[in-house]
């Protein structure tokens, strides 16, 4: 069973939500918001008729239900019609010394956790915070057995278990806890040009892939917002579709405008099918498409391998809706490639395709730039290719575009790979391992967290379904 946390985006960064029988931590520094983020996944969970035990170990529970009320949540509510169960709970007895020694095992915690889990039949419980659990051990090895021992007897009910703990500024290292449980949430708070920017990533997941690098979000009255970008604007991000629907759904449910998106193909995987249904959808969202022509992506092969898909673009080509821009548009060889080059410069493409931009743009049409680097990689100089492809990619980012530029991985050298990456937003890679083809997502700013999924080509479009 798996159970929404209430915050789609922080579904989307966990694999779906919160699996039954998994222990999850939220850690964050002091003020970071664990508290308040476990309140609102409390909240999510009750609104989907799930009971919660909601347990604090250092604020009695009253003040835990008016801590929710100014963030818009009635708790009482819930408590009223047995769905919540909110508890104060100490680690260690009132006026009793313990003595740390390995006898202490924290049986009396989870007997009386265990007994409030099911009276209300309890499916998520919430223990904020676990930090004073570890400050009653001396011992490492004490401190490993009785916390697995509170997880396997908690988790044992098929419920999810949720602790909150603190952490330090900079853990240049995982923490105990961070090694025993399933899942973990970190989210932090620091200083920026005079504002407290707050920041969730996921560095664990046994479910899926983890997401290492920070998201930011924002928490109000109307809930937990979750940026999903490295660096996103202050404002939502607004998406754009792939035209392939769960490639959009594995990428958190799109591309954000202002997008890179590096395409590695190992030379035996057509892309081709990736590159028509893009482009296709593109179109029919009337968005203006600049297409980059070589060797392998030029004018007349594209109109043919559409046509050989029954898709006709012929209204888009007379609408103006499709531009190439042409440096060599033939089979050529490597110095005929390298001679035509000469008439017209990285910086003439440049310019010309910001010109296209911007004539797009006062028709209030959006651009995508589609283009294969293989050829220009090979041609050019490494530090004119690098130059033309920051250049590129800064205009795209500057004017809210995305960029489709594909790369053969195996035909340029791992500096240059290295280079393209580094810039990228996005990193997709198709490959071909015994006549099955695979996708995997190598970076994303979008959250996406998935492993290699078989890709199925078609001829008619859609040209490409992701399966498995």
């Amino acid at each position: 069973m798996i159970i929404s946390t209430g915050i789609n985006e922080l579904d989307k960064m966990i694999d779906g939500g919160l699996r039954t029988s998994y222990c999850y931590a939220i850690k964050g520094t002091a003020g970071a918001g664990k508290t308040v983020l476990s309140l609102f996944i409390t909240h999510g969970a009750l609104q989907k008729d799930i009971p919660v035990l909601f347990i604090s170990t250092e604020v009695e529970s009253d003040k835990i239900v008016e801590y929710g009320k100014s963030f818009g949540m009635d708790l009482q509510s819930f408590i009223k019609s047995g769905q919540l169960s909110v508890e104060k709970m100490t680690l260690k007895p009132q006026g009793v010394n313990l003595v740390q020694t390995e006898r202490f095992d924290l049986s009396g915690i989870i007997a009386r956790t265990k007994a409030k889990l099911q009276k209300i039949n309890a499916k998520l419980v919430i223990f904020d915070s676990i930090t004073a659990f570890f400050a009653e051990f001396q011992y490492e090895k004490t401190a490993r057995s009785n916390f697995m021992d509170f997880i396997r007897e908690i988790t044992n009910e098929d419920t999810v278990l949720i602790f909150t703990a603190e952490s330090q500024v900079a853990e240049e290292y995982a923490t105990l806890e961070e090694f025993l449980v399933d899942g973990v949430i970190k989210i932090r708070t620091e200083l920026k040009n005079n504002q407290l920017i707050k920041k969730i990533s996921v560095p664990k997941l046994r479910s899926a892939q983890p997401t290492h690098f920070e998201n930011r979000f924002i928490i109000d009255k109307k809930g937990v917002t979750i940026f999903r970008s490295e660096h996103p604007p202050i404002s939502l991000i607004e998406e754009e579709k792939t035209g392939i629907g769960r490639l959009d759904e594995l990428l958190g449910g799109g591309i954000p405008t202002g997008s890179v998106i590096l395409i590695e193909v190992d030379g035996e995987t057509n892309y081709f099918p990736l590159f028509l249904t893009s482009m296709y959808h593109h179109l029919s969202e009337n968005k203006g498409v600049i297409i980059h022509s070589n060797v392998h992506m030029y004018s007349s092969k594209i109109v043919e391998e559409f046509k050989r898909s029954k898709s006709d673009i012929t209204s888009h080509l007379n609408e103006g809706n499709v531009v190439f821009i042409d440096k060599y548009n033939r089979s050529v060889t490597a110095v005929e490639a390298r001679e035509m080059s000469q008439l017209m410069t990285t910086d003439d493409m440049i310019s010309v395709t910001v010109e296209l931009m911007e004539a797009f743009a006062q028709a209030k049409q959006k651009v995508v730039l589609f283009g294969d680097l293989t050829d220009d990689a090979n041609i050019l100089s490494e530090s004119d290719f690098l130059r033309y492809f920051a250049l590129q990619s800064f205009n795209i980012k500057e004017r809210r575009a995305i960029a489709y530029s594909f790369i053969n991985f195996n035909a340029i050298s791992r500096e240059i790979l290295a280079r393209l990456r580094t810039t990228a937003d996005i990193i997709i890679r198709f490959s071909r391992v015994e006549y099955n083809h695979y996708i995997e997502c190598l970076k994303s700013s979008t959250g996406a967290t998935f492993l290699p999924k078989i890709v199925k080509f078609n001829d008619t479009v859609p040209l490409i379904e992701i399966i498995g």
